[in-house]
């Protein structure tokens, strides 16, 4: 899966948990969490929806790391095409 494809598929499930915030704007190295002001809880489904569709394993341990769109695009690419 190509990289254009898991940014997609992560500013779907942004989307669904920010729906408010404007994605094009968002640059690719920002926190998350503070750019589109959203909670753990918020940040934890949108993880395990990424999870289940890609059916890839996100330990919980690299969530702390994941904080950025390049982070998880970076994470969920590797781990995809493994």
């Amino acid at each position: 899966m190509s990289a254009p494809d898991i940014i997609a598929i992560i500013k779907k499930h942004l989307h669904r948990v920010a729906p408010e915030a404007d994605l094009e704007t968002l640059q690719p190295d920002e926190d998350l969490g503070r750019a589109l002001d959203i909670d753990s809880m918020d940040f934890y489904n949108m993880m395990v929806a990424l999870s289940e569709e890609l059916k890839v394993d996100i330990p919980e341990e690299e969530y702390s790391t994941l904080r950025s769109l390049n982070r998880i695009r970076q994470f969920l690419t590797e781990s995809v095409n493994k």
